[in-house]
């Protein structure tokens, strides 16, 4: 399984395991080659994360954001790398790189963004790029606030403490300088955005009741998430699901194991032979048979990136799993298969998704179907 998302775009941890995975596959190949195959991996996740930009344009960012890397040695790519990448681009007379940059900033944030208070936030980030004795990052620009509003009588802005001792220029505190910015960026015409409370303010600030309601109904989409209906979740004949398992000799199909994977189903709404087809394709539902059983049924997801690296219960790394893959599914485009975007960030076997799906749809026939 790929990295944790909350890590980061490419961890520290995502290039071992693709040097890992390169080395045990292709390890009879001169180093020159397996290197470039890493860097082409490396390259491949980083262009997935991109907004929606035009081929060549997700070129000069991803060139942009590589480049930065080897000279500022950064790790984890973080969505803010990618926001100070796409500052590179001019956003002044292409309508269509603004729109991609607007949606997948509102998609990062789990929030609405009007287009043209949008506009001026790239302005300032690209002011504050451009100023190196501004001490402030520009995706604080967007981030750093809890809310900016106008109003008959001026502009009120509510700025986030942040935990960082950074001073700015004169040694003014870096929320001083994200309250600039923002006030900056409304007193030019661009106020009506919002945005969430960090977690610093959440835990000692009342959240007013609109942005109370708003953080439920995110929480609600994400635990719908992309996810069809057909891969969401159903109660399952647990008598044919134990058949089937104990035909393949799994010790899934004994308890705590049965039980924890079809409870992690329900409470994160996914089809519980969904994560049991999960296990077939990593793990082959874990025979008895199998060396070290016991303790790959703990993990039969491969979650965190094994169970040899994280070897919990059952109960937690189903429930993982589960949110892992409503967080995957959460941003999936109508038109691609949900089992192709889920191996996107799952997994670094392209042919997962076949996998996943063709163990799926052999267990709803022989237990969902009649």
């Amino acid at each position: 399984m790929t990295t944790g998302q909350a890590a980061g775009v490419l961890t520290r941890t995502d290039i071992h395991n693709i040097r890992h995975y390169v080395q045990h596959k292709y390890g009879d190949l001169p180093s020159e080659r397996r290197a470039e195959i890493v860097a082409d991996a490396m390259q491949r996740i980083v262009l997935r994360q991109l907004p929606d930009f035009p081929a060549a344009y997700k070129k000069q960012v991803s060139s942009e954001l590589l480049r930065s890397i080897a000279a500022g040695g950064q790790m984890p790519i973080q969505e803010k790398h990618i926001f100070e990448a796409c500052m590179v681009l001019s956003y002044e007379n292409e309508p269509i790189l603004l729109e991609a940059l607007h949606d997948w900033t509102e998609r990062r944030l789990g929030v609405k963004l009007e287009l043209e208070s949008f506009r001026g936030i790239v302005e300032e980030a690209k002011h504050i790029i451009s100023n190196p004795l501004l001490a402030v990052e520009a995706w604080d620009a967007v981030t750093g606030a809890a809310a900016v509003r106008t109003a008959d009588s001026g502009v009120l802005a509510e700025v986030i403490a942040l935990p960082l001792s950074s001073r700015g220029i004169k040694g003014k505190p870096r929320q001083f300088l994200i309250m600039a910015v923002l006030l900056g960026a409304t007193m030019f015409g661009y106020a009506s955005w919002s945005l969430p409370f960090s977690d610093t303010v959440a835990k000692t600030n009342k959240m007013p009741i609109a942005m109370e309601k708003k953080a439920e109904q995110a929480e609600v989409k994400q635990l719908q998430g992309g996810l069809p209906k057909e891969l969401r979740y159903v109660e399952v004949d647990r008598t044919k699901l134990v058949q089937f398992l104990q035909k393949k000799s799994s010790l899934l199909a004994e308890e705590p194991y049965l039980s924890a994977i079809i409870n992690a189903a329900k409470a994160n709404n996914v089809h519980p032979l969904l994560l049991f087809a999960i296990t077939g394709q990593e793990q082959a539902f874990v025979p008895k048979t199998t060396k070290n059983a016991r303790k790959i049924a703990n993990n039969p997801f491969n979650v965190f990136h094994s169970w040899q690296e994280f070897n919990t219960t059952i109960s937690e790394s189903a429930r993982v799993a589960g949110k892992t893959i409503n967080h995957i599914s959460a941003d999936r485009p109508a038109d691609i298969d949900p089992f192709v975007w889920i191996n996107l960030k799952y997994a670094e076997d392209p042919n997962w998704s076949n996998g996943v799906s063709r163990i799926m749809d052999t267990m709803v026939r022989q237990i969902m179907i009649e």
